[in-house]
Protein backbone atom coordinates (compact mmCIF):
# COMPACT_ATOMS: atom_id res chain seq x y z
CA UNK A 1 0.00 0.00 0.00
CA UNK A 2 2.80 2.39 0.87
CA UNK A 3 4.41 1.76 -2.54
CA UNK A 4 1.09 2.44 -4.26
CA UNK A 5 0.75 5.70 -2.39
CA UNK A 6 4.23 6.89 -3.35
CA UNK A 7 3.60 6.13 -7.00
CA UNK A 8 0.34 8.10 -6.82
CA UNK A 9 2.01 11.09 -5.24
CA UNK A 10 4.83 11.28 -7.76
CA UNK A 11 2.55 10.94 -10.76
CA UNK A 12 -0.03 13.49 -9.60
CA UNK A 13 0.11 17.25 -10.15
CA UNK A 14 1.63 19.16 -7.24
CA UNK A 15 -0.11 22.33 -8.31
CA UNK A 16 2.07 25.36 -9.10
CA UNK A 17 5.74 25.79 -9.91
CA UNK A 18 7.47 23.98 -12.78
CA UNK A 19 10.71 22.38 -11.55
CA UNK A 20 12.54 23.95 -14.42
CA UNK A 21 10.94 27.37 -14.37
CA UNK A 22 12.90 29.01 -11.56
CA UNK A 23 16.62 29.28 -11.94
CA UNK A 24 17.70 31.06 -8.76
CA UNK A 25 20.26 28.97 -6.90
CA UNK A 26 19.83 30.73 -3.54
CA UNK A 27 16.46 30.56 -1.86
CA UNK A 28 14.76 33.83 -1.04
CA UNK A 29 14.02 32.20 2.31
CA UNK A 30 17.71 32.13 3.13
CA UNK A 31 17.51 35.85 3.77
CA UNK A 32 15.22 35.11 6.68
CA UNK A 33 17.69 32.89 8.55
CA UNK A 34 17.68 33.30 12.30
CA UNK A 35 18.76 31.17 15.22
CA UNK A 36 15.84 28.77 15.65
CA UNK A 37 15.68 25.50 17.54
CA UNK A 38 14.24 23.11 14.96
CA UNK A 39 12.17 20.00 15.62
CA UNK A 40 9.68 17.83 13.71
CA UNK A 41 6.88 19.98 15.17
CA UNK A 42 8.36 23.36 14.22
CA UNK A 43 5.68 25.22 12.24
CA UNK A 44 6.51 26.46 8.74
CA UNK A 45 3.05 27.53 7.53
CA UNK A 46 -0.18 28.43 9.30
CA UNK A 47 -3.68 29.30 8.11
CA UNK A 48 -7.34 28.67 8.77
CA UNK A 49 -7.41 24.88 9.20
CA UNK A 50 -3.90 24.64 7.70
CA UNK A 51 -0.56 23.82 9.32
CA UNK A 52 2.67 22.56 7.79
CA UNK A 53 5.51 21.48 10.05
CA UNK A 54 9.14 20.55 9.48
CA UNK A 55 8.13 16.91 9.88
CA UNK A 56 5.51 17.29 7.14
CA UNK A 57 8.07 18.87 4.83
CA UNK A 58 10.64 16.11 5.42
CA UNK A 59 8.01 13.42 4.84
CA UNK A 60 6.95 14.83 1.46
CA UNK A 61 10.56 15.36 0.43
CA UNK A 62 11.26 11.70 1.22
CA UNK A 63 8.59 10.65 -1.29
CA UNK A 64 10.22 12.47 -4.22
CA UNK A 65 12.23 10.76 -6.94
CA UNK A 66 16.03 11.44 -7.04
CA UNK A 67 15.78 14.11 -9.76
CA UNK A 68 13.09 16.04 -7.88
CA UNK A 69 15.02 15.77 -4.61
CA UNK A 70 18.06 17.28 -6.30
CA UNK A 71 16.04 20.22 -7.64
CA UNK A 72 14.23 20.94 -4.38
CA UNK A 73 17.47 20.78 -2.40
CA UNK A 74 18.31 24.10 -4.11
CA UNK A 75 14.70 25.34 -4.23
CA UNK A 76 13.05 24.38 -0.92
CA UNK A 77 10.56 27.25 -1.28
CA UNK A 78 9.13 25.59 -4.41
CA UNK A 79 8.36 22.39 -2.54
CA UNK A 80 6.87 24.30 0.39
CA UNK A 81 4.74 26.30 -2.05
CA UNK A 82 3.41 23.09 -3.58
CA UNK A 83 2.63 21.71 -0.15
CA UNK A 84 0.72 24.90 0.66
CA UNK A 85 -1.28 24.55 -2.55
CA UNK A 86 -2.12 20.92 -1.78
CA UNK A 87 -3.38 21.85 1.69
CA UNK A 88 -5.44 24.70 0.23
CA UNK A 89 -7.07 22.32 -2.21
CA UNK A 90 -7.92 19.93 0.65
CA UNK A 91 -9.57 22.72 2.63
CA UNK A 92 -11.50 24.01 -0.38
CA UNK A 93 -12.68 20.55 -1.47
CA UNK A 94 -13.91 19.78 2.05
CA UNK A 95 -15.48 23.18 2.80
CA UNK A 96 -17.21 23.55 -0.58
CA UNK A 97 -18.93 20.16 -0.40
CA UNK A 98 -17.10 18.82 -3.47
CA UNK A 99 -15.61 15.99 -1.41
CA UNK A 100 -19.11 14.80 -0.53
CA UNK A 101 -20.30 15.26 -4.11
CA UNK A 102 -17.59 12.92 -5.47
CA UNK A 103 -17.79 10.48 -2.57
CA UNK A 104 -14.24 11.32 -1.52
CA UNK A 105 -14.90 11.14 2.21
CA UNK A 106 -16.22 7.60 1.82
CA UNK A 107 -13.18 6.60 -0.27
CA UNK A 108 -10.82 8.08 2.32
CA UNK A 109 -12.57 6.21 5.11
CA UNK A 110 -12.09 2.97 3.15
CA UNK A 111 -8.41 3.85 2.62
CA UNK A 112 -7.96 4.62 6.31
CA UNK A 113 -9.49 1.29 7.39
CA UNK A 114 -7.55 -0.74 4.85
CA UNK A 115 -4.24 0.97 5.64
CA UNK A 116 -4.52 0.78 9.44
CA UNK A 117 -5.85 -2.78 9.33
CA UNK A 118 -2.85 -3.98 7.36
CA UNK A 119 -0.50 -1.85 9.46
CA UNK A 120 -1.75 -3.49 12.66
CA UNK A 121 -1.46 -7.02 11.24
CA UNK A 122 2.01 -6.25 9.90
CA UNK A 123 3.20 -5.05 13.31
CA UNK A 124 1.73 -8.07 15.07
CA UNK A 125 3.26 -10.46 12.54
CA UNK A 126 6.63 -8.82 13.05
CA UNK A 127 6.38 -9.48 16.77
CA UNK A 128 5.24 -13.09 16.34
CA UNK A 129 7.53 -14.20 13.53
CA UNK A 130 10.20 -16.54 14.85
CA UNK A 131 13.90 -15.77 14.55
CA UNK A 132 15.77 -17.57 11.79
CA UNK A 133 18.34 -19.91 13.34
CA UNK A 134 21.58 -21.18 11.84
CA UNK A 135 20.25 -24.74 11.77
CA UNK A 136 17.24 -23.48 9.75
CA UNK A 137 19.61 -21.97 7.20
CA UNK A 138 21.64 -25.20 6.94
CA UNK A 139 18.47 -27.27 6.53
CA UNK A 140 17.19 -25.02 3.75
CA UNK A 141 20.59 -25.04 2.05
CA UNK A 142 20.49 -28.84 1.95
CA UNK A 143 17.02 -28.71 0.41
CA UNK A 144 18.17 -26.32 -2.29
CA UNK A 145 21.58 -27.88 -2.94
CA UNK A 146 21.53 -31.56 -1.85
CA UNK A 147 24.90 -32.25 -3.51
CA UNK A 148 26.76 -29.39 -1.82
CA UNK A 149 28.55 -29.22 1.52
CA UNK A 150 26.75 -26.74 3.92
CA UNK A 151 30.09 -25.92 5.59
CA UNK A 152 31.19 -24.29 2.32
CA UNK A 153 28.14 -22.08 2.12
CA UNK A 154 29.00 -18.51 1.06
CA UNK A 155 27.85 -15.39 2.91
CA UNK A 156 25.72 -14.51 -0.11
CA UNK A 157 24.00 -17.91 0.13
CA UNK A 158 23.37 -17.38 3.84
CA UNK A 159 21.95 -13.92 3.30
CA UNK A 160 19.63 -15.12 0.52
CA UNK A 161 18.34 -18.09 2.55
CA UNK A 162 17.96 -16.03 5.75
CA UNK A 163 15.84 -13.45 3.90
CA UNK A 164 13.77 -16.18 2.25
CA UNK A 165 13.06 -17.82 5.60
CA UNK A 166 12.24 -14.47 7.25
CA UNK A 167 9.64 -13.77 4.57
CA UNK A 168 8.12 -17.24 5.00
CA UNK A 169 7.96 -16.89 8.80
CA UNK A 170 6.43 -13.42 8.49
CA UNK A 171 3.83 -14.61 5.95
CA UNK A 172 2.99 -17.56 8.19
CA UNK A 173 2.50 -15.22 11.16
CA UNK A 174 0.22 -12.99 9.10
CA UNK A 175 -1.91 -15.94 8.05
CA UNK A 176 -2.11 -17.19 11.64
CA UNK A 177 -3.36 -13.80 12.83
CA UNK A 178 -6.11 -13.77 10.20
CA UNK A 179 -7.01 -17.41 10.88
CA UNK A 180 -7.52 -16.72 14.59
CA UNK A 181 -10.35 -14.35 13.73
CA UNK A 182 -11.74 -16.43 10.86
CA UNK A 183 -12.26 -19.38 13.24
CA UNK A 184 -14.35 -17.21 15.57
CA UNK A 185 -16.53 -15.79 12.80
CA UNK A 186 -20.16 -16.89 12.78
CA UNK A 187 -22.49 -16.49 9.80
CA UNK A 188 -26.25 -16.48 9.52
CA UNK A 189 -28.77 -15.60 6.85
CA UNK A 190 -31.72 -13.29 7.16
CA UNK A 191 -33.59 -13.56 3.90
CA UNK A 192 -31.29 -12.22 1.19
CA UNK A 193 -28.87 -10.80 3.74
CA UNK A 194 -25.74 -12.52 5.08
CA UNK A 195 -24.63 -11.54 8.58
CA UNK A 196 -21.14 -12.05 10.05
CA UNK A 197 -20.51 -11.60 13.77
CA UNK A 198 -17.64 -11.94 16.21
CA UNK A 199 -15.98 -10.14 19.06
CA UNK A 200 -18.74 -7.55 19.46
CA UNK A 201 -18.81 -6.66 15.75
CA UNK A 202 -21.63 -7.43 13.32
CA UNK A 203 -21.52 -6.74 9.57
CA UNK A 204 -24.08 -7.40 6.85
CA UNK A 205 -23.94 -7.96 3.12
CA UNK A 206 -26.67 -8.68 0.56
CA UNK A 207 -26.60 -12.03 -1.21
CA UNK A 208 -27.00 -11.27 -4.88
CA UNK A 209 -26.51 -14.60 -6.69
CA UNK A 210 -23.64 -16.58 -5.17
CA UNK A 211 -23.77 -17.11 -1.41
CA UNK A 212 -20.20 -18.45 -1.35
CA UNK A 213 -18.90 -15.31 -3.07
CA UNK A 214 -20.87 -13.12 -0.65
CA UNK A 215 -19.35 -15.00 2.30
CA UNK A 216 -15.80 -14.46 0.97
CA UNK A 217 -16.40 -10.74 0.46
CA UNK A 218 -18.02 -10.34 3.87
CA UNK A 219 -15.15 -12.21 5.54
CA UNK A 220 -12.63 -9.87 3.93
CA UNK A 221 -14.67 -6.83 4.95
CA UNK A 222 -14.99 -8.15 8.51
CA UNK A 223 -11.25 -8.78 8.88
CA UNK A 224 -10.52 -5.24 7.70
CA UNK A 225 -13.02 -3.78 10.18
CA UNK A 226 -11.79 -5.95 13.06
CA UNK A 227 -8.11 -5.14 12.67
CA UNK A 228 -8.86 -1.48 11.93
CA UNK A 229 -10.54 -1.24 15.33
CA UNK A 230 -7.55 -2.95 16.89
CA UNK A 231 -5.28 -0.38 15.25
CA UNK A 232 -7.38 2.49 16.63
CA UNK A 233 -7.33 0.90 20.11
CA UNK A 234 -3.53 0.96 19.91
CA UNK A 235 -3.48 4.60 18.76
CA UNK A 236 -2.04 3.89 15.31
CA UNK A 237 -4.46 6.40 13.77
CA UNK A 238 -2.70 9.11 15.79
CA UNK A 239 0.71 8.14 14.46
CA UNK A 240 2.23 11.26 12.79
CA UNK A 241 3.51 9.27 9.80
CA UNK A 242 0.07 7.77 9.15
CA UNK A 243 -1.54 11.20 9.43
CA UNK A 244 0.93 12.58 6.87
CA UNK A 245 0.34 9.60 4.61
CA UNK A 246 -3.40 10.14 4.89
CA UNK A 247 -3.11 13.87 4.20
CA UNK A 248 -0.95 13.45 1.09
CA UNK A 249 -3.14 10.68 -0.29
CA UNK A 250 -6.22 12.82 0.34
CA UNK A 251 -4.52 15.75 -1.39
CA UNK A 252 -3.81 13.65 -4.47
CA UNK A 253 -7.47 12.65 -4.74
CA UNK A 254 -8.66 16.17 -3.91
CA UNK A 255 -6.52 17.72 -6.65
CA UNK A 256 -8.08 15.41 -9.24
CA UNK A 257 -11.63 16.45 -8.42
CA UNK A 258 -10.59 20.08 -7.90
CA UNK A 259 -9.28 20.15 -11.45
CA UNK A 260 -12.40 18.43 -12.77
CA UNK A 261 -14.49 21.23 -11.30
CA UNK A 262 -12.24 23.93 -12.75
CA UNK A 263 -12.27 22.27 -16.18
CA UNK A 264 -16.05 22.58 -16.37
CA UNK A 265 -15.78 26.31 -17.00
CA UNK A 266 -13.01 26.07 -19.59
CA UNK A 267 -13.85 26.36 -23.27
CA UNK A 268 -11.62 26.59 -26.33
CA UNK A 269 -13.13 28.11 -29.47
CA UNK A 270 -12.42 27.10 -33.06
CA UNK A 271 -10.98 30.57 -33.60
CA UNK A 272 -8.44 30.06 -30.79
CA UNK A 273 -7.47 26.68 -32.24
CA UNK A 274 -7.01 28.12 -35.74
CA UNK A 275 -4.99 31.08 -34.43
CA UNK A 276 -2.65 28.74 -32.50
CA UNK A 277 -2.22 26.52 -35.56
CA UNK A 278 -1.33 29.42 -37.87
CA UNK A 279 1.18 30.85 -35.40
CA UNK A 280 2.86 27.46 -34.94
CA UNK A 281 2.34 25.98 -38.41
CA UNK A 282 6.05 25.28 -38.83
CA UNK A 283 5.90 22.98 -35.80
CA UNK A 284 3.10 20.88 -37.25
CA UNK A 285 5.27 18.89 -39.60
CA UNK A 286 5.45 15.12 -39.75
CA UNK A 287 9.21 14.47 -40.17
CA UNK A 288 10.61 12.32 -42.94
CA UNK A 289 10.80 8.67 -41.93
CA UNK A 290 11.83 5.34 -43.35
CA UNK A 291 10.25 1.95 -42.91
CA UNK A 292 12.90 -0.75 -42.66
CA UNK A 293 13.71 -4.21 -41.36
CA UNK A 294 16.92 -4.61 -39.36
CA UNK A 295 19.11 -7.72 -38.92
CA UNK A 296 22.11 -8.01 -36.59
CA UNK A 297 25.10 -10.34 -37.15
CA UNK A 298 28.37 -11.21 -35.42
CA UNK A 299 30.08 -11.93 -38.73
CA UNK A 300 30.78 -9.59 -41.64
CA UNK A 301 30.56 -12.51 -44.05
CA UNK A 302 27.08 -13.39 -42.80
CA UNK A 303 26.01 -9.75 -43.04
CA UNK A 304 27.26 -9.48 -46.65
CA UNK A 305 25.57 -12.77 -47.51
CA UNK A 306 22.28 -11.49 -46.11
CA UNK A 307 22.66 -8.26 -48.09
CA UNK A 308 23.19 -10.24 -51.27
CA UNK A 309 20.07 -12.35 -50.69
CA UNK A 310 17.97 -9.30 -49.82
CA UNK A 311 18.74 -7.91 -53.28
CA UNK A 312 16.67 -10.64 -54.92
CA UNK A 313 14.55 -12.27 -52.23
CA UNK A 314 11.70 -11.27 -49.95
CA UNK A 315 12.97 -10.05 -46.54
CA UNK A 316 10.74 -12.58 -44.72
CA UNK A 317 12.39 -15.55 -46.44
CA UNK A 318 15.82 -14.06 -45.70
CA UNK A 319 14.81 -13.63 -42.05
CA UNK A 320 13.86 -17.30 -41.85
CA UNK A 321 17.03 -18.32 -43.67
CA UNK A 322 19.26 -16.60 -41.06
CA UNK A 323 17.12 -17.38 -38.02
CA UNK A 324 15.81 -13.85 -37.61
CA UNK A 325 12.11 -14.69 -37.62
CA UNK A 326 11.35 -12.11 -34.92
CA UNK A 327 12.42 -9.23 -37.20
CA UNK A 328 9.59 -6.84 -38.09
CA UNK A 329 9.28 -3.64 -40.16
CA UNK A 330 9.60 -0.46 -38.08
CA UNK A 331 9.76 3.28 -38.77
CA UNK A 332 13.03 5.16 -38.23
CA UNK A 333 13.74 8.90 -38.20
CA UNK A 334 16.66 11.13 -39.09
CA UNK A 335 17.41 11.85 -35.45
CA UNK A 336 20.69 11.55 -33.45
CA UNK A 337 18.72 9.55 -30.88
CA UNK A 338 17.75 7.07 -33.60
CA UNK A 339 21.03 5.43 -34.78
CA UNK A 340 19.32 3.22 -37.39
CA UNK A 341 17.47 6.21 -38.82
CA UNK A 342 20.73 8.16 -38.93
CA UNK A 343 22.41 5.37 -40.91
CA UNK A 344 19.50 5.23 -43.36
CA UNK A 345 19.42 8.95 -44.08
CA UNK A 346 23.22 9.28 -44.14
CA UNK A 347 23.25 6.78 -47.00
CA UNK A 348 21.25 9.16 -49.15
CA UNK A 349 18.76 6.33 -49.79
CA UNK A 350 20.61 5.39 -52.99
CA UNK A 351 20.70 1.77 -51.92
CA UNK A 352 17.76 -0.07 -50.41
CA UNK A 353 20.05 -2.32 -48.34
CA UNK A 354 22.76 -1.01 -46.01
CA UNK A 355 25.50 -2.87 -44.13
CA UNK A 356 27.21 -1.09 -41.24
CA UNK A 357 30.04 -2.12 -38.92
CA UNK A 358 29.06 -1.35 -35.32
CA UNK A 359 32.43 -2.44 -33.92
CA UNK A 360 33.38 -5.40 -31.70
CA UNK A 361 32.35 -7.86 -34.43
CA UNK A 362 28.80 -6.52 -34.60
CA UNK A 363 27.25 -5.75 -37.98
CA UNK A 364 23.82 -4.47 -38.93
CA UNK A 365 21.98 -5.06 -42.20
CA UNK A 366 19.17 -2.60 -42.93
CA UNK A 367 16.59 -3.37 -45.60
CA UNK A 368 14.77 -0.13 -46.51
CA UNK A 369 11.18 -0.85 -47.51
CA UNK A 370 9.97 2.68 -48.16
CA UNK A 371 10.70 6.35 -47.50
CA UNK A 372 7.83 8.53 -46.26
CA UNK A 373 8.53 12.21 -47.05
CA UNK A 374 7.96 15.07 -44.64
CA UNK A 375 4.30 16.04 -44.41
CA UNK A 376 2.40 19.08 -43.18
CA UNK A 377 -0.12 18.12 -40.48
CA UNK A 378 -3.46 19.72 -41.32
CA UNK A 379 -5.54 21.83 -38.96
CA UNK A 380 -8.19 19.09 -38.87
CA UNK A 381 -5.57 16.51 -37.86
CA UNK A 382 -4.07 18.77 -35.18
CA UNK A 383 -7.35 20.13 -33.80
CA UNK A 384 -7.77 17.75 -30.85
CA UNK A 385 -4.13 18.13 -29.80
CA UNK A 386 -4.33 21.94 -29.95
CA UNK A 387 -7.60 21.96 -28.03
CA UNK A 388 -6.09 19.82 -25.28
CA UNK A 389 -2.99 21.99 -25.10
CA UNK A 390 -4.96 25.23 -24.90
CA UNK A 391 -7.32 23.71 -22.32
CA UNK A 392 -4.37 22.77 -20.12
CA UNK A 393 -2.89 26.24 -20.48
CA UNK A 394 -6.19 27.83 -19.42
CA UNK A 395 -6.48 25.36 -16.55
CA UNK A 396 -3.02 26.30 -15.24
CA UNK A 397 -3.95 29.99 -15.39
CA UNK A 398 -7.25 29.35 -13.66
CA UNK A 399 -5.55 27.25 -10.98
CA UNK A 400 -3.02 29.98 -10.33
CA UNK A 401 -5.69 32.66 -9.87
CA UNK A 402 -7.92 30.43 -7.77
CA UNK A 403 -5.10 29.40 -5.46
CA UNK A 404 -4.20 33.04 -4.97
CA UNK A 405 -7.76 33.68 -3.82
CA UNK A 406 -7.67 30.66 -1.51
CA UNK A 407 -4.47 31.89 0.17
CA UNK A 408 -6.27 35.09 1.10
CA UNK A 409 -9.45 33.27 2.13
CA UNK A 410 -7.61 30.90 4.47
CA UNK A 411 -5.15 33.54 5.73
CA UNK A 412 -2.06 31.53 4.80
CA UNK A 413 1.10 32.80 6.44
CA UNK A 414 4.65 31.47 6.06
CA UNK A 415 6.57 31.47 9.35
CA UNK A 416 9.74 32.92 7.87
CA UNK A 417 11.60 32.87 11.15
CA UNK A 418 11.47 29.04 11.02
CA UNK A 419 12.47 28.54 7.39
CA UNK A 420 16.07 27.92 8.34
CA UNK A 421 14.90 24.50 9.49
CA UNK A 422 14.47 23.31 5.89
CA UNK A 423 17.47 25.05 4.31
Amino acid sequence: MRKLLIISLLSSLLISCDTGSKTQTVSKFQKERKAVVCSENTTLVTGKGIEITVGDYKYVKKLLNPEAKKFFASHPENLLERMINRRLVIRYVEDSGIAEKYGLNKKMEEFKKEYLSRYYVSNEAGKRAKTVKEEDIVKRFKELFPDKDPSKMTEADKKFIRNELRVKLYDRAVEEIYDEVRKKLQFKKNGKTLIASCCGIELKMPINKDEKEAKEKLTKKFLTEYFYRKAVENGYDRNPEFQRTFTEYFATKAINIFRKELEKGIKVSDEEIKEFYEKNKDKFLMPEKAQAVVFYFNSKDKAMEAKKELASKDWKSVARRFGRSSAKPKYYYNDPKDPIGTLIFMSGNKENTIVADLGENRFVVIKILKIVPQKQITLAEAKNYIKLRLSRRKLREKEKEFLKELKEKYHVKVQRENLNCIL
